[in-house]
């Protein structure tokens, strides 16, 4: 078990059991980040509770140890700890390896943790965590191409997983190889075809490239994320910027210039009559105002 602690624990004690428990389990449903209190409450479930979770200590024992990490090195002692006793239920855990690899990268033992990480792949290799890993090691190390290759790698088998996609997107932004970030964003539209920021994002790469074609499929895609949600200002914006931009283009037809300038006027007044629907002081209105204005053509 825990060591005995001799500090109040106010957290706890301020909480009936079922309380507790159920706000250990909300905290690891949506993975709340709140360490420092997942820490206290915890400490104090295992101590005064350990008996009412049942095999849920194991989860906590997990929880508490994730949370400690985030708090060393004052918390080591409970690292160790916490790793030990779930070592001892669990010896052949693939999560319990996965804390040992968290306390390495801590501990800025990057080659044990990536070897750790390789035995683990290696084991099971449809088991993601330890893919993750290797890539923020990388990325910490800041070997972009290290972890590109892996985040590649990973995707291979993981190709689902959008969260990961857009990571890359936006490694190979910060890059400037914008083709390779529009195809990961293709990606995940793919899966989420209405989400509209997935659309405003696949916009955003598409008007920095720049050109004729980019600026009209830019265009496009802000106008789809517009529609999707009507309140997404800055999707209106990129429709301003980008239509007001097309408008310059000398080898644009009259029609098409026209049509641009309307464009961009309409989403001029989409995004004076939202600031004023959300009762913002009549200053920015007016500087808001202002700078739509300047953006326009003469």
């Amino acid at each position: 078990m825990l060591r005995e602690v001799e500090e109040v624990h106010p957290l706890g004690e301020n909480k009936t059991w079922p309380e507790i428990r159920n706000t250990l389990r909300l905290w690891r449903k949506e993975n709340i980040r709140c360490s420092d209190q997942i820490v206290e409450l915890g400490e104090y479930a295992l101590k005064h509770f350990s008996a009412n979770l049942g095999n849920e200590k194991w989860a906590v024992y997990e929880q508490v140890c994730v949370a400690a990490l985030d708090m060393c090195p004052g918390k080591m002692k409970l690292v160790n700890k916490c790793i030990q006793l779930l070592s001892e239920q669990f010896p052949s855990s693939l999560r319990v390896s996965m804390l040992e690899g968290l306390k390495l990268e801590y501990l800025k033992k990057w080659d044990e943790a990536l070897e750790m990480y390789d035995g683990m792949i290696e084991y099971e290799p449809t088991f993601p965590a330890p893919y993750k890993r290797k890539v923020a090691i990388y990325k910490a190390q800041n070997k972009i191409i290290d972890a590109v290759n892996e985040l590649n790698k990973y995707l291979s088998t993981f190709s689902c997983d959008h969260e990961s996609w857009l990571e890359l997107s936006d490694i190979y932004t910060s890059q400037q190889n914008y083709s390779k970030a529009l195809f990961c964003v293709e990606e995940v539209l793919l899966q989420y075809p209405h989400n509209h920021l997935y659309h405003q994002r696949y916009a955003d790469i598409l008007y920095t490239i720049g050109g004729k074609d980019n600026l009209e499929m830019s265009c496009k895609y802000y106008c789809k994320a517009a529609e999707l949600n009507p309140n997404n200002v800055r999707a209106l914006f990129g429709i301003q910027l980008a239509s007001t931009t097309l408008s310059s283009i000398g080898k644009l037809s009259s029609k098409a210039k026209a049509d641009n300038q309307s464009l961009a006027a309409w989403a001029s007044d989409m995004i004076e009559d939202y600031y004023k629907s959300q009762k913002t002081s009549k200053s920015l209105i007016c500087e808001v105002a202002s700078v739509l204005d300047k953006l326009s053509l003469k």
